[in-house]
Order: structure tokens, then sequence, then C-alpha cells
């Protein structure tokens, strides 16, 4: 949370992908971030 700066998906801070952290988490699935993580790893 210390990270969000506008809390709305529009700064692109909190992004994992296509997904915001900020509206459609703070919570994820394994399933819906693990492309995500074998990209970063």
């Amino acid at each position: 949370e210390m990270k969000m700066k506008c809390g709305l998906g529009k700064c692109g801070r909190c992004n994992i992908g296509p997904l915001y952290v900020c509206q459609d988490g703070p919570v994820f699935s394994l399933d819906e971030i693990q492309k995500f993580i074998s990209d970063e790893f």
C-alpha cells in the first residue's frame, strides 16, 4: 500500500502485468498471477 499513489489504477505504480493491486487486489490467487511470476523471476 505504501507504493500505491492514486488508488484508481491510473498511475501504474501497483500493476502486476495487466492487474492492478489497488483495483483488482490486494489478494490474488496463484492462478491469477502465475504467468506473471515466471516472467519476472
